[in-house]
């Protein structure tokens, strides 16, 4: 097999997955339903002092922005019975953060749906398909190993491992460092909301790769019996 074949095999394992697991955090994060279970578990509305129709106006708004549906986070709701805007500028600000990253990943995971459809129809017109589950099966050992090691490090120390994503992807400022007591965005999104999230995006990437791993061992098993 020539070096090639080997390169666009193993570049579209890798875009595979990763375009599976930014697919995954696309669909977690704006998952209404979620939001919505994780709200009555933790008495978000209770915590924050507005009711569930103030609390689902602010998520909405929330998630809006960051899919580009409303240009602002301004929204006014009733807290603790004295109406007043929701989000301060601190949190507006480190919104523009977030939404900058979301947009970035979501670009990442359409060039990589590029690349491994690219791939696909060069290896399909070259008949060389057949061994794409040897190299998904030696690509998936390398994210098995770092989906290992986020997961045992969110088991072992959620706080860190949160703390350590947002120093990573956040680099120029601290404006993510917001206060639990005043800011109502972090009451919103509290630090067990996000492990449950994060939890559930694991989950969810690993039964997609051990489907696909399923379906290219079914494909291997077909084409040499052809």
């Amino acid at each position: 097999m020539s070096k090639i074949t080997k390169v666009l095999s193993y570049l579209l394992c890798f875009t595979l997955i990763i375009a599976t697991l930014l697919s995954i955090v696309d669909f977690c994060c704006f998952d209404r339903k979620f939001y919505a279970s994780q709200q009555n578990k933790l008495n978000i509305a209770q915590t924050i002092g507005v009711d569930d129709e103030d609390l689902d106006k602010m998520t909405s708004v929330l998630l809006g922005y960051l899919k580009h549906e409303n240009d602002d986070l301004f929204v006014e709701a009733k807290v603790n019975g004295i109406n007043r805007e929701i989000f301060n500028q601190k949190e507006k600000d480190h919104m523009i953060d977030v939404l900058n990253l979301y947009d970035g990943a979501i670009l990442v995971r359409n060039i990589c749906l590029l690349v491994m459809v690219g791939c696909l129809l060069i290896l399909l017109s070259k008949h060389k398909v057949a061994n794409l589950g040897f190299y998904y099966n030696k690509t998936l050992i390398f994210f098995a190993m770092v989906f290992a090691f986020i997961g045992m490090f969110c088991l072992i120390d959620f706080n860190t491992f949160w703390m350590s994503f947002h120093e990573l992807f956040f680099p120029m400022n601290d404006l993510w460092l917001l206060d639990p007591r005043t800011d109502i965005l972090i009451m919103m999104v509290p630090e067990e909301f996000f492990f449950n999230l994060v939890t559930r995006i694991i989950i969810f990437t690993v039964i997609s790769l051990f489907v696909y791993f399923v379906i290219f061992k079914y494909l291997r098993s077909k084409m040499k019996n052809a």
